[in-house]
């Protein structure tokens, strides 16, 4: 199985709908699934460039954004974020594909810029696959272990 295409979608050109799913997928998989209420609405959506793939029905199955560096300093890191995927999508490559075309975007709009993420700690390999590595110990965010992990460019 292949996982579906992604689009890139600035916030300001999503739809109501794709708002609506996008925000349910991501309170399903990291409110829900984990377990952990979380504030999910912080303020960095509407500056992000969203990343949605969506099956064969339409429905959201998968999404991340990327997000511009802090500040004004021209060494800040770039980063992404809120990557998430639908169970039944799980296995099938979208993760991999999420995390690839998040790094292609953040490459096209700040090439020198590194790419500093928070990960959940168990997904620790994962990330490395892609070329990150930790640079903090483990801490607590809303109960769930977390590493930042960063990729050098």
């Amino acid at each position: 199985m292949f996982p579906p295409p992604i689009r890139r979608v600035a916030f300001d050109a999503l739809s109501l709908t794709d708002l609506h799913d996008l925000l349910a997928l991501r309170s399903r998989v990291f409110v829900v699934e984990q377990a952990c209420p979380y504030p999910d609405i912080d303020g960095r959506d509407p500056g992000a460039l969203h990343l949605i793939a969506r099956d064969g029905t339409g429905a959201i199955v998968g999404c991340a954004r990327c997000l511009e560096p802090d500040g004004e300093d021209a060494d800040a890191p770039v980063s992404f974020g809120r990557l998430a995927v639908d169970p039944s999508q799980r296995s099938t490559g979208l993760g991999r594909a999420l995390v690839a075309e998040s790094l292609a975007v953040l490459a096209e709009r700040w090439p020198d810029r590194d790419v500093l993420i928070g990960a959940q700690l168990y997904l620790e390999r994962f990330y490395g696959s892609f070329g990150f590595a930790r640079v903090t110990e483990p801490y607590d965010d809303f109960g769930i272990p977390h590493i930042d992990m960063r990729l050098r460019r």
